[in-house]
């Protein structure tokens, strides 16, 4: 029984001998590496965004009225001067109508009083030829002189008439262009119960209701321009310190397929608001819009992925982010296999970005890494490469 149990024995250490030459015979345990190699380093900011008509236009109520009819829907198709809805207002109708009828009476007083200054005219040349004919007899002694100055008395009498009359005729001119204006105004405010379409595009919102009594400013429709599209987004303000305008943004989305859209940053909004995000976190973020180069089959109100392209670095050492650890003392390191042995190495990185790292000191092109540096090697371990 002993001499079984032995056999036994002997034969699992044989085999445990015969794996561990195994091993160092094919060169020891084998670990993915990688190739330190020179290529371009790009750092990207990505949030999700939406779409938006670059060009939008918002149409809304000049005065106080009341939505009569609504003639477009949400999404629909319009064009430039086409009528979106009909409003009513029955204070605009009165108060148009009050101005017609007082320019109206003007006018006839105006003309009246243009009438009577043509006549006090007439009136005042006789007099005054009348006047000249009586100085001349005057002179003869063919006239008395009371008679005389009674007739000087007349053309004064009516100079004065005139130039009070043609005082009054100049305040009912004033008067006329006034209420001229005023009437246009009125008939410019009554023509706009015609709500039209500013530009040719889609509606995008339409947040009044037939019978809706709406005030002056109130937002009406707000018209999306097709020819177009931009991407506004929402980033948080600790990335958006390397955001700056002009920067090159890809747009990808589930409604593109494998297409991917470029575009750039247009517009970075000055300040920060608070939002609260679905998990409940209150942020700061700093609204940007980013005008696209071509739009494809967005539409607006689509939701996209932007990826804003904040740093390109081109020819320099790249190794995967895995392969570099932070050592206890706080220096970086990577583990080389040169000729099947582990060596640890200390660097120096630059930047990163989630699969990438910026190598600036301690690695050479072509060197061999091991691609994750968290594995339990030491120094002068021997391994065997898998690439």
């Amino acid at each position: 029984m002993k001499s079984k149990k032995a056999w036994i024995i002997g034969g699992i250490i044989l085999a445990a001998v015969t794996a561990i030459a195994a091993i160092m015979g094919s060169g020891g345990e084998q670990v993915e590496v990688v190739k330190a190699s020179r290529g371009t380093f790009i750092l990207t900011v990505e949030e999700t965004g939406y779409v938006q008509a670059a060009n939008d236009r918002e149409v809304q109520a000049t005065a106080a009225s009341q939505v009569r009819e609504l003639l477009v829907e949400s999404g629909n198709r319009v064009v430039s001067g086409q009528v979106l809805m009909k409003l009513s207002s029955p204070e605009l109708t009165t108060e148009t109508e009050s101005a017609r009828s007082q320019l109206a009476l003007t006018e006839s007083e105006l003309q009246a009083a243009e009438l009577s200054v043509q006549s006090l005219l007439l009136e005042l040349k006789q007099e005054e030829n009348d006047l000249a004919k009586k100085k001349t007899l005057l002179e003869s002694g063919a006239l008395a002189q009371a008679e005389y100055e009674q007739a000087e008395l007349q053309v004064e009498k009516l100079k004065k008439s005139l130039s009070q009359q043609e005082t009054s005729t100049n305040g009912l001119n004033k008067q006329v262009a006034s209420l001229t204006a005023i009437l246009n105004s009125l008939e410019e405010k009554a023509g706009e119960l015609q709500v039209i379409s500013p530009i040719s595009g889609t509606i995008l919102d339409l947040p009044v209701k037939v019978g809706q009594v709406v005030a002056p400013g109130t937002l009406l429709a707000q018209v999306g321009s097709d020819s177009q599209l931009e991407v506004k987004t929402e980033l948080l303000s600790d990335d958006i310190r390397r955001v700056k305008t002009g920067q090159t943004t890809s747009i990808t989305a589930p409604v593109l397929g494998d297409q991917t859209l470029t575009g750039q940053v247009s517009k970075i909004y000055p300040r920060a608001y608070e939002k609260t995000s679905a998990l409940g976190v209150i942020q700061r973020r700093v609204p940007i819009i980013i005008a696209l180069n071509q739009s494809a089959n967005l539409q607006p109100g689509y939701e996209v992925r932007v990826a804003i392209e904040t740093l390109r670095k081109e020819d320099v050492i790249l190794l995967p982010r895995e392969a570099i650890r932070l050592t206890e003392d706080g220096h970086y390191r990577v583990l080389v296999v040169n000729e099947g042995r582990i060596s640890e190495r200390l660097v120096e990185i630059g930047e990163k970005n989630q699969q990438w790292v910026e190598v600036k000191k301690g690695i050479k092109v072509g060197e061999a890494v091991v691609r994750d540096g968290s594995l339990e090697l030491k120094e002068g371990n021997r391994v065997k490469a898998v690439y």
